[in-house]
């Protein structure tokens, strides 16, 4: 379950880091091998409406009121 404004990704990539905490293990058990080397390569951040569509996310909900 995720906020609609999340995005999800592999940022550390951009600096030539390499991904760690088994990130890339749980992309490659959730997404298809092409969506998930895409993200692991590129450091391409999707949004949470576009992880949903890829299986990525099950639940989106709405941002919690930051005046309450």
């Amino acid at each position: 379950m995720n906020d609609k404004r999340t995005g999800f990704g592999v940022p550390e990539v951009k600096l030539g880091l390499l991904p760690g905490a088994g990130g890339t293990q749980r992309l490659l058990e959730n997404l298809s091998l092409s969506d998930a080397l895409d993200l692991i390569l590129t450091g391409r951040e999707i949004k949470a409406k576009k992880a949903k569509a890829m299986g990525l996310v099950d639940f989106l909900v709405e941002p919690l009121r930051s005046d309450v």
